[in-house]
């Protein structure tokens, strides 16, 4: 252990002193605060995103080269063929190829702005690995691998990646749909999931954000949250910066592996991000030449599918693996699907090509979106950014320091010829595919509303704004409906207020259901269920605090109700990817039982028996023990400790986690995975616009990828607790801050 920890010592960069770098212009000063956030002071807009580039990969390098191999489909060659149906799936997928394919297109134009900025930025990223030499982060010394050069296309294919992972959330329903109506038919399909209205995602994973204008706060300015719910990874999604140079002032959450900001400030406006869960992926049910498997029917004939040699190296095997890709005129032919960090098999008998909305997409614009968005003075500069877009739409939110609110969304969404994208569309002819994209004019667009607030936690009020269908299923509107209530409940607000609202566990989804599930078993449960039992699920307050133990009782109690009405009608195998998001709505399935009261009654006394015995089995026979922190548990997972147990060390948890998918303090769980968190806020930021050193933030874990650095896990204890750190913005509050200065000079 010793030897592993003067290894990763030794990977730790410097904070204060200088260095000399390639690819710099002019010397650049890093002005480091005591929460390892990075003040970078430039003289040009090249040096500033070239050391951007240069912190990124001294703290967060094992992360890009993560995040490179899952995106080429390589995870393999290092890690032998426990990640082969990984590789296969993101080989079909193909953002290595968008990627590609998009920085072909940008050698071709030399002179475009956006290009010559990202190079700035991969020149600091190959500068900081020939200055990191043979120091390398742990993990690569473990693995016995060293990092490549860092290319345009790899950045590229991390923007893709993301893009994919807020897009691939739906496209697994309409392979339920497609399961249930060939095994049960369109009209019993229907009552366990709806087909032709959408279901609601009753445990989401989500994002929320909101603005309040002056006139609503106390301080007499713009109030500004946004707290986006990702998968709770280690190092942490976001690493937090800020970049100052001529014309670019902007702090904020960045990617490793791209340039600029995604979310935060700069001097006049704050904007945030949720995603607008809109339907930007189809499947196409192909139709397979009996003949000639090689071929499928499109427009009256037969026509041969393209294939993409893709072969998959893997580690300690001499042979690649050869796989091919399979290509339509809608996309590839899938064969997996995504859910809840696991890759599953698409276990139905037909073939399906996908079509998604970002195959298709500028990367490079996107980018340029959001340098736009970085320097935006205004309104109409910030939808000059968003306008730009070509990622899956996002709700952008906005607040600036003249007192301006508003509301954009930015992206494209598909305008579809045939069906609404709920159930699988017919492959068999051009007249089923996607007309074109919705222009920006068509998005949904809020600018200053009277009632003075806008608002968005994924639930589309309008779910068809301007005619153009944002989807069909929805993402539930629990968090929408509380986050509501509570820009109602007073006049005028405070940053405590939004920190309040940031870390609240109440649980509209719990206030609607449990009182009806109550009511089924009122008469029978006092003598089939342990009173005291019973009397904790009449009093609790719907606040799923992780002391609390009625709210376990319930969330149990759902869970296995579900699963016993389901288990009826769908194989448990196919099921259980499903069961955490849960399309199911239990107030639907309760229809089942419409005429046979009494089978439902012992339905649901049986399943609170069942949870009763669980809890027991699970955390202890004495009931006084449930609280739901007990079982539900936030741990930040290093991939060695899946490996080997030894690596533990490596991991930062746990720790006891409140909430669930529908609270707006987000603790969205896997049952099957023993209720462990993997979706919460990635990062916590709150801005007040009248002085913008009183802005707050907090990520998970901390800033540094590095483990053993004194910023691996240094803000976890606050994340989890609900609270924050300054996140400052004059030089004068930094400097009184001050953990180290580092200047980068040229060579």
């Amino acid at each position: 252990m010793e030897e592993f920890l003067n290894i990763a010592k030794k990977a730790f960069p410097p904070i204060s002193g200088s260095k000399k770098i390639e690819g710099l212009k002019e010397e650049v000063e890093i002005l480091w605060d005591k929460w390892g956030i990075p003040h970078v002071f430039a003289k040009s807009i090249e040096d500033v995103y070239c050391v951007q580039g240069y912190i990124h990969v001294c703290h967060r390098l094992w992360q890009m080269e993560q995040f490179r191999r899952l995106t080429s489909g390589t995870l393999s060659e290092i890690t032998g063929d426990v990640t082969l149906d990984l590789d296969k799936h993101y080989r079909i997928i193909g953002l290595h190829r968008i990627a590609k394919f998009c920085s072909e297109r940008l050698q071709k134009e030399p002179n475009n702005e956006q290009f010559y900025l990202l190079k700035s930025y991969i020149r600091g990223i190959n500068a900081g690995i020939k200055l990191i030499g043979k120091n390398l982060p742990l993990e690569f010394f473990v693995l016995g691998i060293t990092p490549k050069e860092w290319k345009v296309e790899d950045s590229l294919s991390i923007l893709s990646l993301i893009e994919w992972g807020l897009s691939s959330w739906n496209y697994p329903l309409e392979l339920l749909r497609e399961y249930l109506i060939n095994e049960l038919g369109t009209n019993l399909a229907d009552k366990i999931i709806p087909l032709y209205f959408g279901a609601n995602l009753k445990n989401s994973k989500g994002s929320n954000g909101w603005v309040i204008a002056p006139n609503k706060s106390e301080s007499g300015a713009v109030l500004f949250a946004n707290d986006p719910h990702l998968p709770l990874t280690l190092p942490s999604i976001w690493f937090l910066i800020h970049l100052n140079c001529p014309g670019l002032n902007v702090i904020g959450s960045s990617f490793a592996g791209l340039p600029g900001v995604v979310l935060g400030h700069n001097e006049r406006i704050a904007w945030g991000c949720t995603n607008v869960c809109a339907d930007t992926i189809d499947l196409f049910k192909l139709k397979l030449n009996p003949e000639n498997n090689n071929q499928y029917f499109y427009n009256g004939k037969w026509i041969d599918f393209e294939k993409i040699e893709e072969p998959i190296t893997i580690k300690g095997k001499t042979n690649a693996v050869p796989f091919k890709v399979l290509m339509t005129k809608f996309g590839p032919v899938v064969e997996y699907f995504e859910s809840d960090n696991n890759i599953y098999n698409i276990n139905l008998p037909e073939k399906y090509a996908m079509r998604w909305s970002s195959f298709g997409a500028n990367l490079d614009a996107t980018i340029e979106g959001f340098f736009k968005i970085n320097k935006a003075a205004n309104w109409d500069e910030f939808r000059e950014g968003t306008k730009l877009l070509t990622i899956n739409p996002q709700n952008f939110l906005y607040g600036d320091i003249s007192g301006n609110i508003g509301h954009q969304h930015g992206g494209k969404i598909p305008i579809r010829r045939y069906g609404d994208g709920a159930t699988v569309t017919p492959g068999t002819d051009e007249k089923y595919n996607w007309v074109s994209l919705a222009p920006f004019e068509k998005l949904l667009s809020i600018y200053n509303p009277k009632h003075g607030f806008v608002y968005t936690a994924n639930f589309n009020e309008d779910k068809a704004p301007n005619d153009v269908l944002i989807a069909q299923d929805f993402i539930g509107l629990y968090r929408q409906k509380r986050l509501k209530k509570l820009l109602q409940s007073k006049d005028k607000f405070t940053g405590q207020d939004f920190k309040n609202f940031q870390n609240d566990y109440f649980t509209e989804e719990a206030a609607e259901l449990l009182p009806l599930m109550l009511k089924f078993i009122k008469e029978k449960a006092s003598s089939k269920i342990n009173p005291e039992v019973f009397s904790l699920l009449e009093s609790w307050d719907y606040h799923l605090t992780q002391k609390c133990i009625g709210g376990t009782i319930y969330k149990i109690w759902c869970e296995e109700t579900i699963k016993e009405i389901l288990f009826q009608y769908i194989d448990k195998e196919f099921l259980e990817p499903y069961l955490a998001s849960c399309p199911f709505d239990l107030t639907r399935l309760f229809k089942l039982y419409d005429n046979k009261s009494t089978e439902l009654e012992e339905l649901l006394l049986k399943t609170l028996q069942k949870t009763i015995n669980i809890l027991s089995e699970k955390i202890s026979s004495d009931y006084h023990k449930w609280n739901w922190g007990n079982l539900h548990k936030t741990i930040l997972v290093h991939p060695f400790s899946l490996v080997n147990n030894v690596a533990a060390v490596l991991n930062i948890g746990p720790f006891k986690t409140g909430g669930d998918g529908n609270t707006l303090n987000n603790g969205f769980y896997v049952p099957s995975n023993n209720y462990q968190v993997i979706v919460g806020p990635s990062v916590r930021q709150i801005h007040d616009l009248s002085d913008w050193d009183k802005s707050v933030c907090v990520i998970p874990g901390g800033q540094s990828g590095l483990p053993f650095h004194k910023h691996y896990k240094d803000l976890m204890k606050l994340w989890a607790r609900g609270k924050y750190i300054p996140f400052l913005f004059s030089r004068d509050a930094i400097t009184k801050n001050l953990e180290g200065t580092f200047k980068l000079l040229p060579i």
